[in-house]
């Protein structure tokens, strides 16, 4: 993912802490970053719905339910990896500091 504002790359271990919409800030210009709402929602129903027919296939096979379990939590999360680059989008918050929005101002 790139920063919508420097264009420089920004690290994906730093989305892995976002809470919630507040976001973070950019490494490199200290821009208040948060993902469009769009792209947040798309990339957790496809990690949710990757993970959910490994789930599902794994209980048909007859797996144990701790593995089908496991295995849906495991998928959820490799697809979540890979989505952060593929889908997610980054935009700049209006106040451009990390925890405000120009709605609480």
């Amino acid at each position: 993912m790139d920063c919508p504002q420097c264009h420089q790359q920004v690290p994906a271990k730093f989305h892995w802490f976002l809470s919630g919409a507040k976001g973070s800030v950019c490494p490199h210009c200290q821009a208040g970053l948060r993902p469009k709402a769009v792209c947040a929602v798309v990339l957790f129903l496809l990690s949710c719905a990757l993970g959910d027919g490994a789930l599902i296939l794994l209980r048909r096979a007859g797996a144990e339910s701790w593995l089908a379990f496991s295995a849906f939590f495991v998928v959820f999360a490799a697809a979540y990896l890979l989505g952060l680059r593929v889908i997610l989008r980054l935009q700049v918050k209006a106040s451009g500091r990390p925890g405000l929005d120009a709605s609480h101002v």
